[in-house]
């Protein structure tokens, strides 16, 4: 499946988005439009499972009551801070057995930095708990994309795909996927291949299906 994620504040842009077959809307960037069709899955807004004094846990249960007719719930598990291991588990396992019950799927990304960056760190967590892994492969350096992939294994749900995340300039699309064959080559390998075009520009997310699309048709 190729989807394309919908990472946009600027609501009259929206519209623009109906072309797509399958939509990850991020819950991070817009709310939730109920009148969107072809919604497969969501982006939780940023909050901290491994805060003791965080309301996260119910803030995210009360998103997978209103998604409940949907398939997957990616979340970031921390805001950057440094988790307490033992809240972390306890709420993540709560959340993934509360969405289970509603036939939602919780899935963990990685981040480009801190407690998340590390994959050790988030295949413990998915093997602990029961959830699955957004796979984001701009938050990965290249020389260590094919790892992550061999580290998190059948735990790969889903696939963020665009070029490379840069600080202060966001996700930058690919020219060609010269650079971005590898990690394709080795997703495929692994049987992912459910992947979504997580940029913010519309021009380039359609040049950027179009080429994942012909690789696409290399491999069948």
């Amino acid at each position: 499946m190729l989807g394309v994620c919908v990472r946009i504040k600027n609501t009259n842009l929206i519209e623009k988005f109906k072309q797509f077959e399958l939509i990850d809307w991020g819950l991070h960037f817009c709310p939730y439009n109920k009148k969107m069709e072809n919604i497969i899955g969501f982006h939780a807004p940023i909050v901290d499972l491994g805060d003791p004094n965080s309301k996260a846990l119910s803030v995210l249960k009360h998103i997978v009551d209103i998604i409940s007719d949907h398939d997957y719930l990616t979340l970031h598990i921390t805001n950057g801070k440094d988790p307490n291991i033992d809240v972390l588990i306890s709420n993540l396992s709560e959340l993934v057995d509360y969405a289970r019950k509603k036939d939602v799927k919780i899935c963990i990304e990685n981040l480009r930095t801190g407690f998340s960056s590390n994959p050790n760190n988030l295949i413990e967590i998915a093997d602990v708990t029961g959830c699955l892994i957004t796979y984001d492969i701009g938050h990965v350096d290249y020389e260590n994309r094919v790892k992550y992939i061999e580290i998190f294994s059948d735990k790969i749900y889903n696939v963020h795909v665009y070029e490379l995340e840069i600080p202060k300039i966001g996700h930058v699309a690919p020219k060609n996927l010269e650079k971005l064959r590898p990690t394709l080559d080795k997703l495929l390998d692994v049987g992912c291949d459910f992947w979504l075009i997580e940029l913010m520009d519309i021009e380039e997310i359609i040049r950027t299906k179009k080429l994942c699309e012909e690789y696409l048709k290399e491999h069948r």
